[in-house]
């Protein structure tokens, strides 16, 4: 077995995972193979504690307890294939299971505050984190945003791994040679931007969450909080696999909470990587000269009951 760190959680893995630090330690989660033809005809109607899925092109998998994730692979289908699919949408269904908030985000340390960058996937979340990256500050998280509510206070930023994923065109926008990046499997666009040094190793509190959307100029504006709510919902990882109703109440519940404790903007941004040192200027004044102070607003009734 492999044994790897991530989200401060030990990985035991039949099977090497690119981008991932190596630990030793009792495993928190274990990633099994199941032979080829192991497949299932369709989905189990069991709670979010026990979930069956199909990765698209890539195989079954089965996940359960926030710690186990069993694939069965199709024919053809190499260990760097199944890599970024442990590492993304397993891991956001392994992290909600074991009680964390997932959303579809990046999130850098800057001036001691955590800021995270919401939006689509190629709306540059990545991109962002590197480029903040290379300007001195601290990447916590790429891809999934894992937020731990169960303490007290501000909500807590857990961690990832060190690594940001970037299309050639970003790499070399950043100074980066793509053909020195290694990419994320065989024959894929994206490349694996690894470093060490410039990682947040702790959990950090989250004050700042930015919605990314795109637009003809760069502003940022605050977003009301039913806006915001919306935003939350739409951009959770893992949100198909939420089937019983306790688990879409802790939920709801969980974006309730985080939409009182941490503020909220709408980042415009105009298309285009040569807008990227304007962006990190933009950010970076932002989060210097305004109030951290987290507003507190009440969430409509009628939005808490959908």
């Amino acid at each position: 077995m492999y044994s790897y760190s991530a989200y401060q959680l030990c990985l035991h893995s039949e099977i090497p995972l690119s981008g991932l630090p190596v630990a030793d330690g009792e495993p928190d989660i274990i990633v099994r193979l199941k032979p080829t033809d192991n497949h299932s005809n369709g989905e189990t109607n069991k709670p979010t504690s026990e979930v069956f899925g199909r990765l698209e092109g890539i195989g079954d998998c089965w996940i359960s307890d926030g710690r186990f994730i069993t694939i069965a692979p199709f024919d053809g289908v190499t260990h760097e294939m199944l890599s970024p699919n442990i590492l993304g949408g397993c891991m956001s269904i392994i992290l909600r299971q074991r009680g964390f908030l997932t959303l579809h985000a990046s999130s850098v340390a800057i001036h001691g505050h955590v800021a995270a960058f919401l939006g689509h996937s190629g709306w540059g979340k990545s991109t962002l984190a590197a480029a903040l990256h290379a300007d001195g500050h601290t990447v916590i998280t790429d891809d999934i945003l894992a937020i731990d509510l169960k303490q007290e206070g501000t909500p807590q930023v857990v961690p990832s791994f060190p690594q940001c994923k970037l299309s050639p065109d970003a790499a070399i926008a950043l100074g980066k040679d793509p053909a020195d990046l290694a990419p994320l499997y065989a024959h894929a666009a994206k490349r694996a931007y690894n470093f060490q040094a410039g990682f947040q190793t702790e959990q950090l509190p989250l004050q700042r969450i930015y919605i990314l959307s795109k637009g003809d100029r760069h502003s940022i504006t605050p977003l009301n909080p039913k806006e915001t709510f919306a935003y939350l919902v739409s951009h959770t990882r893992a949100m198909n696999v939420l089937r019983d109703n306790e688990s879409l109440q802790t939920h709801f519940q969980q974006c309730t909470q985080l939409l009182q404790q941490v503020s909220y903007y709408r980042f415009t941004r105009k298309p285009g990587l040569a807008e990227l040192p304007d962006l990190v200027r933009m950010v970076e004044e932002h989060m210097k000269e305004t109030s951290v102070e987290t507003p507190r607003v009440t969430l409509p009734c009628n939005l808490v009951k959908q």
